[in-house]
């Protein structure tokens, strides 16, 4: 339990980073806004690899796909914007992730 906690707090700070560094608005609402959106997928997809797919590849793109459609809600964004934002973040993420397992 408490690896899936690490991950999500690690998840939480690189992608707030990369939000903040592409939308510049209020940093609460940004941080809010990451950790509602992490808190619904990270836990999701440690379960999906775990007990559906292990395909690390697969997961990480549903993950973006669905990151993706929050984010474009949530910051009220076009698509493509919204699927940039979360594609660079999240192989961020998961490349840091990578490299600390």
């Amino acid at each position: 339990m408490d690896i899936i906690i690490y991950s999500l707090l690690i998840t939480i700070l690189i992608e707030f980073t990369f939000l903040y560094i592409f939308f510049k608005q209020k940093p609460a609402y940004i941080l809010l806004y990451t950790i509602l959106i992490n808190c619904l997928t990270l836990p999701l997809a440690i379960m999906g690899y775990h007990y559906l797919i292990s395909n690390l590849v697969l997961i990480e793109i549903l993950v973006i796909i669905s990151e993706a459609l929050l984010i474009r809600l949530l910051f009220q964004i076009g698509y493509t914007r919204a699927f940039t934002v979360s594609l660079v973040a999240n192989l961020v993420s998961a490349m840091v992730g990578l490299w600390i397992k």
